[in-house]
């Protein structure tokens, strides 16, 4: 089946990345078993390609954060 990897625009960030893959199932629990498995692989080896993973955090992280470091 393809696999395709794109580079998005640089952002302040970093480059985001795009990745499209396809099975040949439909099985909603194979097909996250597998997008769990590329997930995985990709979160696993991208310091070999010194590559980091950012995700910009949301309001409720921060809140979350908050809470924890401030219980009285």
């Amino acid at each position: 089946m393809t696999l395709m990897v794109r580079q998005l625009a640089s952002e302040n960030k970093g480059i985001p990345m795009e990745i499209y893959c396809f099975t040949k199932t439909t099985a909603w629990v194979e097909y996250e078993s597998i997008q769990s498995d590329i997930f995985d692989h990709l979160y696993s080896t991208a310091t070999f390609f010194d590559i980091e993973i950012f995700q910009e955090p949301g309001g409720k992280d921060f809140s979350i954060a908050f809470d924890r470091n401030n219980v009285t």
